[in-house]
């Protein structure tokens, strides 16, 4: 296992234990406790992990997690979603996307037709600047406050900006699905994501297989 995989898997155990142990480490990657030593700190440096003695653990206790430890899970499964996406797109469409690293990976994947999009994620809107032109794509940023490392506004000014537009399609990430419906990890969020679904016409959710079967705190 190389050292990209070896990150992508201790990332994984981070999300689904909080904690993951030397000797756990060993026994999932089969790498070595010289290297996973290494590993350790690589993911400690980059805030996504905390080191303590014999092993790390998430670097702190909000239920939804930094952007960049979100980033990092499953990246190449939401690629790969983004670009299923967009297949449902015509030009002229106007859409919500709200934030999430799901719903980032549809900056990339986004065909090169005229579309409006809406957005209360400051990081997709980042994404999307280099492509906005008059007569292809523009984009539009909702108001509201900033909800700590996550590049996402929230709160009550952003859910009333929502409703100042229609949209085609809503393209929401979420932090679990079941037959009991949607979830998500934070009330300001799933506020925001309510508003977006009763102003457009189609909704889609964009999950990875990690969120199938599970519930979080808000139900959307």
């Amino acid at each position: 296992m190389n050292r990209h995989d070896r990150h992508q898997r201790l990332i994984d155990l981070l999300s689904e234990r909080r904690t993951v142990g030397l000797h756990a480490a060993a026994r999932v990657t089969g790498a070595s406790p010289a290297t996973l030593r290494r590993d350790f700190a690589d993911l400690a440096e980059q805030g996504l992990a905390q080191r303590f003695h014999g092993g790390i653990r998430l670097p702190h206790t909000d239920p939804m997690l930094p952007f960049a430890f979100r980033d990092h899970r499953f990246s190449e499964e939401k690629q790969r979603l983004a670009a299923r996406a967009v297949t449902l797109l015509r030009p002229g469409d106007v859409l919500f996307i709200d934030g999430g690293t799901t719903t980032a990976h549809l900056a990339a994947a986004l065909p090169d037709i005229q579309l409006r999009v809406v957005t209360n994620s400051l990081r997709l809107a980042a994404m999307l600047d280099d492509r906005c032109r008059p007569g292809g794509l523009e984009v539009f940023v909702t108001g509201g406050s900033m909800y700590p490392r996550s590049g996402l506004l929230v709160g009550p000014v952003a859910a009333a900006s929502v409703e100042g537009y229609y949209a085609d399609w809503a393209f929401l990430s979420i932090g679990g699905v079941d037959s009991q419906g949607l979830f998500n990890t934070n009330e300001q969020v799933v506020e925001v994501e309510r508003r977006m679904i009763a102003c457009a016409g189609r909704v889609a959710v964009i999950a990875d297989h990690s969120k199938l079967g599970r519930r979080a705190m808000c139900r959307v």
